[in-house]
């Protein structure tokens, strides 16, 4: 079989994770597996690593970019029409257009779309909302299924009429739990200057919405008995970073920049949070998750179906200082109710988002077509 993956992957997010998840498993399994997508280097270097045919495409951008976007689906075209697949497999907004008109145009009969959540999802303007939706309407006519990764997300393509429900199919990101629960060495605490006794507040996202990492700092100057570890990067980090030097919260606040051991640093960490304003679902809370950590988060997506609340961590409304404040400090000041959460969350995670799961679930997809 021949499978086609086709990713926006402008940054390494949620999409670009899972879409290597998939090279590494199905290239595996005697397959002929082919991956068009932006020159992110992590994504593309593994991908090469693993046999993959990679055509990379450079005028995969996030922004609304008209002639870029052209030479987008130009690019995304020759890779349809050199690698012939039996399949193609796109995902998110952007690349997903390009790859299904690719596919229309060239006959390609089967065609999967995974909706990392939808780009007309709450948290957007309205009339975004139904621009996008409409055109994802289009583009469902030639898709043979749609993979929507959370319940939310599958309601949300009935509502606005994406597809009919015969077409949709619910597969919930999953993580390999394997990283989380291998022995740690004591030494990633003291290298980041943190004390035996210091709580550890982690956000891990890409610095670019829909991450609202400034109302989780506005929530930490409430809240000054805790250390706050920031990980990743991206077009936000300058502000951010204007923002601790205006408000006075280099002692509080540690900005590290991209990771390349996030379970590590998790490992340290007392609890995790994540604030939105929009998600599909997170694979940083999974990980959190895994990682037997209490996690806050904005109740935005299908973050409700990872935390639920009072039993794995707290959720709170988007954009809700206060909300936070009064979690976090609730975390910060009692480590059994750490503990209780975190353990709850980790079996909940082991149970439920596995990677397992879901790449079973993915290769029923595919019997399903061919």
């Amino acid at each position: 079989m021949r499978i086609l993956y086709v990713v926006t992957a402008a940054g390494f997010g949620g999409a670009p994770m899972h879409v290597l998840q998939l090279l590494r498993h199905f290239s595996t399994q005697g397959h002929v597996i082919g991956l068009v997508s932006a020159p992110e280097p992590r994504l593309v270097d593994e991908a090469k690593r693993l046999g993959v045919q990679v055509y990379p495409n450079p005028y995969f951008v996030r922004t609304l970019n008209p002639i870029a976007d052209l030479r987008a689906l130009q690019y995304v075209m020759q890779s349809i029409k050199r690698f012939q697949p039996d399949i193609l497999h796109a995902h998110s907004s952007k690349a997903g257009l390009a790859a299904r008109f690719g596919a229309a145009f060239y006959g390609v009969q089967a065609v999967v779309f995974t909706a990392h959540g939808w780009a007309f999802t709450e948290g957007r303007p309205m009339w975004k909302r139904r621009i996008i939706a409409a055109l994802e309407r289009v583009a469902a006519y030639k898709t043979s299924r749609i993979i929507c990764v959370s319940n939310h997300d599958y309601d949300l393509a009935l509502d606005f009429h994406i597809a009919p429900a015969e077409k949709l199919r619910i597969i919930h990101n999953g993580v390999d739990p394997s990283p989380f629960l291998r022995p740690f060495s004591g030494d990633m605490r003291k290298s980041l200057g943190l004390r035996e006794d210091d709580v550890v507040v982690t956000f891990v996202g890409r610095l670019a919405p829909p991450k609202d990492v400034l109302t989780l700092l506005a929530a930490i100057e409430n809240v000054p008995s805790c250390k706050v570890l920031i990980v990743g990067d991206g077009p936000l980090r300058d502000g951010i970073e204007a923002y601790i030097r205006k408000r006075k919260l280099s002692e509080a606040v540690i900005m590290l920049g991209e990771h390349s051991d996030v379970p590590a640093i998790l490992n340290v960490s007392d609890i995790f949070v994540l604030i939105s304003d929009w998600e599909g679902l997170p694979y940083t809370i999974i990980e959190a998750m895994m990682a037997g950590l209490p996690v806050t988060a904005s109740e935005v997506g299908g973050v409700g179906e990872l935390v639920k609340d009072g039993e794995t961590g707290f959720l709170v409304e988007r954009k809700d200082v206060v909300g936070l404040t009064v979690a976090l400090q609730r975390l910060i000041g009692n480590r059994a109710l750490r503990q209780k959460l975190g353990k709850a969350g980790r079996l909940r995670a082991l149970t439920m988002f596995s990677a397992a799961q879901m790449l079973k679930k993915v290769e029923g997809v595919y019997a399903e077509l061919l």
